[in-house]
C-alpha cells in the first residue's frame, strides 16, 4: 500500500485542477517570504487557523511541491470520507476535546508525521487546534512540539528539522472572493534550538518550541486581545486603514497593526478615554450593522461620487452579469444552496470553494465535449475559455450590487457619517 507522503499521478492531475479556484477564491492573493522556505531540511508549515478549510488549501496553493496535512479525526469516521482526505494527503488527529480515549491514537498520528518528515515531504499543522473567524490567537497545542522534536529526533542524515511560520491575513472571513495576504515567517531551527539547549527536559523543549511558534506567527498578523474591547478595537483600525485601497495589501496590513499598537498603549495609558472611545466605535459599529452599512461605504471621501459610480458600473456590467450569472447558475448556485445549510459561517467558503472545484470542472467537461462535437474546435475553445470564470465573475457583480446599495444608504445618514468623522479625529489624535 503507497505511503500517504509518496508521490502520486492523480494527485498531481486534482492539483493542476484546483489550485487556480483556490487562488481564484481571492479577488488578491498575495505570497510574501516563500524564499525564506529552507530548502535542507525536513519542514513543518505552522499557520493560524482563521478560515476553516482556506487555511490549508492557501498554503497548499503557496508553490507546487506535494504536503500533508492533519485535519481533526472526527471527520475521518465515514468510509468514502477517510479514502478521500487520505487521498488529498490528509491525515486524522485527535485532540483532547474528543476524549481521553481518542488521544490515545495521536501517537499513531505523531508517528506517521515524523515518518512523512524524514522522506523531506513538507508537513503542515495548525497548531491552534481549531479555526475561529478572528483576529486574534488560539493557545497552540502539543501537536507541534511533538511532532517537530519526534521527526528531529528521527532525522539520521545531519539534516535539520524546521517549523516555518505562516501569517494569514484575511479581508473578510466571510465573504467569498475577498483578499489574502499570506506572509512566511523566518524558519525555526528545530535542530538548533535543541542542540543549544542540551540541559533542557523534552517537556521542557516543547513548552519553548511552541512558545516560538506561537510568537513568530504572532508578529505575521493582525494579532488583537480577545477581550471585551475586540471588536471596537477592529472597528476603529479598519477605520483608521479605510482610505488605502483594499488591493495594497502590505500597506494596510501594516496600517492596521500600527493602529492595534497605538489603541493597546493607549488603553494602558488612559483607561478612561480610552473606554470612552471604544463605547463610541461600539454605539458606530450598532448603527452601520443596522442601517446595512459595509465599511467599504465608509471609507469613502465622497459619498455622492462614490454611490454615482457605483451605480454607473452596476449598470454598465448588467448584460455581462446576467450572461455570465445565468450560464454560471449551476455552479454558484448550487455553492450557495449548499453554503446556506453549513452552520459555521467561516465554513461557509471552504464549502463555495470545494463545490465550486467539483462541479463547475465537471460541467466544464461537459461544455467542452457538446461544443467541440458541434463546432469547430477553436470556437469551443474560446467559449470555455470565456466560461471558466463565469462564476468568480459573478461573485464579483453580487459584491458590486451589494457596494451600490450600501454607498446609498450611507449617503442618506448622515447621523453615521457625523460619527465616522469624530471616530477619525480622534484616531488621529492618537497618531501625533
Amino acid at each position: 500500500m503507497k505511503k500517504i507522503y509518496e508521490e502520486d499521478w492523480w494527485y498531481y492531475r486534482v492539483r493542476n485542477i484546483a489550485d487556480p479556484y483556490i487562488r481564484g477564491s481571492y479577488k488578491k492573493l498575495r505570497y510574501e517570504g516563500t524564499e525564506k522556505i529552507p530548502r535542507d531540511g525536513a519542514v513543518v508549515y505552522a499557520p493560524n487557523h482563521c478560515d476553516a478549510l482556506m487555511d490549508p488549501l492557501s498554503v497548499l496553493a503557496m508553490n507546487r511541491e506535494q504536503m500533508v496535512f492533519v485535519a481533526r479525526a472526527d471527520i475521518f469516521k465515514k468510509p468514502v470520507i477517510r479514502k478521500i482526505l487520505t487521498f488529498f494527503k490528509i491525515m486524522p488527529i485527535n485532540r483532547v476535546r474528543d476524549g481521553f480515549r481518542s488521544v490515545l491514537n495521536t501517537e499513531d498520528t505523531v508517528e506517521k508525521s515524523i515518518e512523512v518528515l524524514n522522506n523531506r515531504v513538507p508537513f503542515c499543522i495548525l497548531p491552534e487546534g481549531m479555526h475561529r473567524p478572528m483576529h486574534s490567537m488560539l493557545p497552540l497545542g502539543k501537536g507541534i512540539s511533538r511532532i517537530a522534536y519526534g521527526a528531529n529526533k528521527a532525522v539520521t542524515d545531519g539534516h535539520h528539522v524546521y517549523i516555518v511560520p505562516i501569517g494569514l491575513e484575511y479581508g473578510d472571513y466571510f465573504r467569498y472572493r475577498s483578499t489574502l495576504l499570506a506572509t512566511v515567517g523566518d524558519p525555526i531551527d528545530v535542530t538548533a534550538l535543541i542542540a543549544a539547549h542540551p540541559e533542557r527536559t523534552e517537556q521542557e523543549m516543547y513548552l519553548e518550541i511552541r512558545r516560538l511558534t506561537g510568537e513568530a506567527i504572532r508578529d505575521l498578523i493582525v494579532c488583537i486581545p480577545d477581550d471585551d474591547d475586540y471588536a471596537a478595537t477592529w472597528e476603529l483600525t479598519k477605520l483608521s486603514s479605510g482610505a488605502i485601497p483594499e488591493r495594497r495589501l502590505r500597506q494596510r496590513f501594516d496600517a492596521n497593526r500600527r493602529m492595534v499598537g497605538l489603541l493597546g498603549k493607549f488603553r494602558e495609558e488612559q483607561p478612561e478615554k480610552a473606554r470612552q472611545l471604544f463605547e463610541k466605535a461600539a454605539a458606530f459599529t450598532r448603527l452601520r450593522k443596522a442601517s446595512r452599512i459595509s465599511l467599504h461605504a465608509v471609507h469613502t471621501r465622497r459619498p455622492l461620487a462614490s454611490a454615482l459610480w457605483n451605480t454607473l458600473k452596476t449598470l454598465f456590467f448588467l448584460p455581462f452579469a446576467l450572461a455570465l450569472g445565468t450560464a454560471s447558475a449551476p455552479g454558484w448556485g448550487t455553492a450557495e444552496y449548499l453554503a446556506a445549510g453549513v452552520k459555521d459561517p467561516a465554513f461557509r467558503n471552504s464549502f463555495r470553494c470545494a463545490t465550486l472545484i467539483i462541479l463547475w470542472t465537471v460541467l466544464l467537461v461537459i461544455t467542452a465535449i457538446v461544443l467541440l462535437c458541434t463546432i469547430k474546435w477553436y470556437w469551443a475553445l474560446a467559449i470555455v475559455a470565456v466560461l471558466a470564470p463565469a462564476p468568480l465573475l459573478t461573485y464579483d457583480y453580487f459584491e458590486l450590487v451589494r457596494r451600490c446599495a450600501s454607498s446609498w444608504r450611507y449617503l442618506g445618514n448622515g447621523r453615521l457619517r457625523r460619527q465616522k468623522e469624530e471616530l477619525l479625529n480622534e484616531l488621529k489624535n492618537l497618531e501625533k
